[in-house]
C-alpha cells in the first residue's frame, strides 16, 4: 500500500480507500431511489462484508467512508468483529442537511445537525470519527443554515466527537466558491474520473493552496450515474494493458498529487484485491483505453449496452440503466 497525507489533517492515509455504497437496497420503490432496508437479509449478508473490511485492513486500506446508515451500520459491526477501530480512519457525513433544516423551523435547525453526528457514531459504534461531512451543500444553501452546521461541527470538535470538518458534493465549482468565501473545510471529497474533470480545474488547485485534503468518490460510475463504466467493454487494446480497466482507472485518477485517496465501493474480495494491485503495477497509463470506454459510452451503441443491462443481475444496475434509457430519449 501507498499513503499520502490528507492535507491539513497530516493523518497518513491509504492512495486506496472504501467507499460506502456497498450494500445494494431493494430499487426501485413507492420511496423513490432508495428503498427500504431489508434487515433480515443484511444481518445475514454482514459476516460476509466483516471479511471484506478485514482484507481491506490486511491489504493497508485505513481510510473508510461511509455516508448512509447501512454503510455506517455495516462497517461499525465489522470493525467491532474485528477489534480494528483505533487502527483505522472513519469518514461519516450528515445527508442533505439544507433540505432537512428547510422543512423545519428554525429553532430546530441545531438538533438536526447533532442527531446526525449522534446517529452517525451510534451506527458506527464509535466515540468519534476522524472526519465528519457536510453532504451536498449546494443542495438547498443559504449563508445562514452552512454557518450553523460549521459552528455545531466546531462544537463537536471540541468534545472530541469529531477530528476535522469535511464537505461531500457533487459540484466542484460551488465548492470551491464555499472554499473562497470561509475557508471552512479541512476535507472536501468529489467526483472525479475520466469523465468528470472540473475539480482538477477548479477545486484542486485552491485546495492545495489550502492545504485542504482531496478525496475521490465515483471513481468508476461514469459517465453515467451509478454505472461502472467497465460495463461498456471490453474495448481495443485493454489486453495488452498491464492494467486491467479498473485498475487504469484508478491510476489515471491518482495522477493528479492534490488527491490524497480514493474512495471506491466494492462488493467482494476478489474486486478489492483488484484495486489495491493496481498501486503495485508499473507501466503506462493508456488513456486510450479510458477513451475508448467513453466513445462507446456516450456513442451509438451505448443504447443497446444499456439494454442489455436491465437483465444484469444487480438490482441497482438494471435500476441505473433504465434512468440512463430515459435520459438518452429525452436528448434526442
Amino acid at each position: 500500500m501507498r499513503y499520502r497525507i490528507l492535507g491539513r489533517t497530516k493523518l497518513k492515509i491509504s492512495e486506496i480507500g472504501l467507499g460506502g455504497h456497498e450494500y445494494r437496497r431493494p430499487l426501485p420503490t413507492t420511496l423513490g431511489r432508495w428503498g427500504e432496508l431489508d434487515f433480515e437479509k443484511f444481518t445475514a449478508t454482514q459476516p460476509v462484508r466483516n471479511e471484506i473490511v478485514r482484507r481491506a485492513i490486511d491489504l493497508g486500506i485505513n481510510y473508510f467512508d461511509t455516508t448512509r446508515m447501512e454503510e455506517a451500520m455495516s462497517l461499525g459491526s465489522a470493525l467491532k468483529s474485528l477489534g480494528a477501530r483505533e487502527n483505522i480512519h472513519i469518514a461519516a457525513m450528515i445527508v442533505f442537511p439544507f433540505r432537512k433544516m428547510e422543512e423545519n423551523p428554525k429553532s430546530k435547525w441545531r438538533d438536526i445537525v447533532w442527531d446526525g453526528i449522534g446517529s452517525s457514531l451510534k451506527w458506527l459504534q464509535t466515540n468519534y470519527v476522524d472526519v465528519f461531512n457536510l453532504h451536498m451543500p449546494e443542495d438547498n444553501y443559504s449563508q445562514e443554515k452552512l454557518k450553523l452546521i460549521i459552528d455545531v461541527f466546531r462544537e463537536a470538535r471540541e468534545e472530541g466527537k469529531i477530528g476535522w470538518v469535511g464537505a461531500s458534493s457533487h459540484d466542484p465549482r460551488f465548492l470551491a466558491e464555499l472554499i473562497r468565501k470561509y475557508d471552512c473545510f479541512d476535507v472536501v471529497m468529489v467526483r472525479y474520473n475520466y469523465y468528470l474533470q472540473e475539480a482538477r480545474e477548479v477545486l484542486f488547485p485552491l485546495c492545495k493552496a489550502l492545504e485542504i485534503g482531496v478525496v475521490v468518490m465515483k471513481p468508476f460510475c461514469w459517465p453515467y450515474y451509478g454505472i461502472p463504466f467497465t460495463k461498456f467493454g471490453p474495448v481495443k487494446g485493454e489486453g495488452e494493458s498491464q492494467y486491467t480497466p479498473a485498475q487504469l482507472c484508478l491510476r489515471w485518477i491518482l495522477k493528479s498529487p492534490e488527491i490524497s485517496t480514493v474512495v471506491p465501493s466494492v462488493n467482494s474480495i476478489m474486486e478489492l484485491e483488484e484495486n489495491v494491485a493496481a498501486l503495485s503495477k508499473e507501466g503506462e497509463i493508456n488513456e486510450k483505453i479510458l477513451d475508448s470506454y467513453l466513445k462507446i459510452a456516450t456513442g451509438l451503441e451505448a443504447k443497446e449496452k444499456l439494454k442489455m443491462m436491465l437483465n444484469d443481475p444487480a438490482v441497482d444496475i438494471r435500476h441505473f440503466a433504465k434512468e440512463a434509457l430515459l435520459e438518452l430519449e429525452k436528448r434526442r
